[in-house]
């Protein structure tokens, strides 16, 4: 089975290792390129705890030397949370995988009275965590700390892959990379080829922004998370023909 990977270059090579590992073979096309965004560090004093939506943000905020291990932080999934943990942080919790899991958590364990929270993200976000905390008492301010910018073609060679059906799945995380990939597979007039391809999405909304590509079967992951969507493909993997070798 080959599986084409759309997230940023790093993460595509993360998952694909892990793939790679359980046979499966991988065919890389980041559909965001992440650029940092300057910020202080002097916006983390006197925060009750820092929220985190995505494991880019992550990434951003480890480039800051000297943060306390021990600051309170809430993460939406436990893969956001990893690279955290990987670097000694010993006070990071984990929601369920969703900025609407995240919300919910951070009402139960937040406290309204001690100090604000602090939310690193990129600048396209689905959901205000800020806004979302308001009613519940809790104060919190937003910091951008990179941008996501989309690819604006297909490569030669995935366009090539794709067109002669040498692609068996193609693995999406979030819905803009899922609507990025359909407006470009539409553009290239190779749309028709998602037909006899596998989506496999991290959650339903995901899958939905998939529609447009016409997929012969999108498949939702179980949980929001890295070990979802690798059982997910394995179990697409279990019930598919080996790829087609041409040329």
């Amino acid at each position: 089975m080959r599986v084409l990977l759309t997230r940023p270059q790093a993460q595509t090579e993360e998952l694909g290792a892990v793939l790679k590992r359980q046979g499966i073979e991988w065919l890389g096309e980041p559909l965001l390129r992440i650029v940092p965004v300057s910020w202080s560090p002097d916006v983390l004093a006197g925060r009750q705890a820092l929220m985190l939506t995505s494991a880019n943000a992550a990434r951003e905020f480890l480039r800051i030397h000297g943060v306390r291990r021990d600051m309170p932080i809430y993460a939406v999934g436990p893969d956001t949370a990893a690279p955290l943990l990987a670097e000694g942080f010993s006070n990071v919790q984990a929601a369920d995988g969703t900025a609407v899991s995240l919300i919910g958590y951070v009402r139960r364990h937040a406290a309204p009275h001690a100090g604000p929270l602090l939310y690193l993200s990129g600048l396209n976000i689905t959901l205000d965590l800020a806004a979302s905390l308001a009613p519940a008492g809790l104060a919190a301010d937003h910091v951008v700390v990179y941008r996501a910018f989309a690819a604006e073609r297909l490569s030669m060679k995935v366009r090539r892959e794709l067109s002669q059906e040498r692609v068996n799945a193609a693995v999406f995380l979030s819905a803009r990379t899922a609507a990025i990939f359909c407006s470009l597979v539409i553009a290239s007039g190779i749309v028709s080829a998602c037909a006899c391809m596998t989506a496999v999405a991290i959650s339903a909304k995901v899958a939905e922004a998939l529609r447009p590509a016409g997929f012969g079967q999108v498949v939702v992951s179980k949980t929001p998370s890295i070990d979802g969507i690798v059982d997910a493909v394995l179990h697409v993997a279990a019930g598919m023909p080996k790829v087609r070798r041409e040329g």
